[in-house]
């Protein structure tokens, strides 16, 4: 099965305002192409789209799911249907972006799934230089893009043995330190972290699901400098970010919340959420290096 990851959504209070952030800070460009605004904002990196849904009344905000593309969905429909009749699927609501189907793993996590062509947005030869990146930094965009996908499950290795079965992606895991387990597709990776409620002492308890967005970058000091530049010019609680450090001291989790990040993520050394409260990890090394 030939099988790539090729969009992570979430649900956006202000899809336009946040996007700017991710043009901003990893050089992503906005997608023109004309939706009904239920579907709120695209961005993309050239290779993954990154689907800000304008947020339903009733529906939490933040990170909500991650798209697989195949070549062949009905070959995907016959492989549940034989080996994992638990799993189901249905249509995406008319406010997605884009055509395909809603599924899930064993565990319960959400993931879309479209058929290869239905859900692409048509990138440049040359990745573009928007205006605001410009404005921040003189770097070359083509540097940062989506690195992974997390995702924290009580059934690790069964959810493991699942994407790699049913589409392909190549799967590793350490025997050692590292708990995780890493399904690839060859350029973006879906990583699985366990999850257990001692992790959360002391703070608020974030259930089971999508957990963060990972972004590789060139230097990763070198945005971090650029990240507390670009908040700091906003008046306080207008940022369209949140940091963990004490430039933006919201809440005296904070600390607790980027150390379990940096735990859990080996390639990420710098962490921030985005303004609907998605957490981001940043990092200048791949999980292999």
């Amino acid at each position: 099965m030939s099988a790539r990851i090729n969009h992570i959504a979430t649900n956006s209070g202000n899809s336009r305002q946040v996007g700017g952030l991710y043009e901003v800070v990893f050089g992503m460009w906005f997608d023109e192409t004309p939706r009904s605004p239920a579907c709120g904002q695209v961005l993309t990196d050239g290779n993954i789209t990154l689907n800000l849904q304008a947020r339903a009344p009733g529906y939490r905000g933040g990170l909500d799911h991650f798209g697989i593309e195949v070549d062949d969905i009905d070959a995907v429909f016959d492989k549940l249907k034989s080996d994992y009749p638990k799993i189901g699927w249905v249509d995406r609501p008319p406010s997605s972006p884009f055509p395909g189907y809603m599924s899930h793993d064993p565990a319960g996590s959400i993931f879309a799934i479209s058929e290869k062509g239905a859900t692409s947005v048509t990138a440049p030869t040359e990745r573009p230089i928007t205006i605001n990146f410009a404005r921040f930094n003189d770097a070359d965009p083509s540097a940062r893009f989506v690195h992974h996908y997390a995702i924290r499950t009580k059934r690790i290795e069964e959810c493991a043995e699942f994407y790699e079965d049913v589409f392909g992606f190549s799967h590793t895991s350490d025997d050692g330190d590292d708990p995780n387990h890493y399904l690839s597709d060859g350029r973006v990776t879906l990583m699985l972290v366990p999850w257990h409620i001692n992790i959360y002492g002391g703070i608020s308890v974030t259930g089971r699901g999508p957990d963060h967005i990972g972004f590789i970058v060139e230097d990763v000091a070198a945005v971090q400098t650029e990240i507390e530049n670009f908040f700091n010019r906003f008046a306080p609680g207008q940022a369209l970010l949140w940091l963990f450090n004490d430039t933006n001291k919201i809440s005296e989790e904070s600390p607790t919340m980027e150390r379990i990040l940096d735990e859990s993520c080996p390639m990420s050394s710098y962490h921030l959420t985005d303004r609907d409260g998605v957490f981001i990890a940043i990092g200048d090394k791949t999980f292999t290096k």
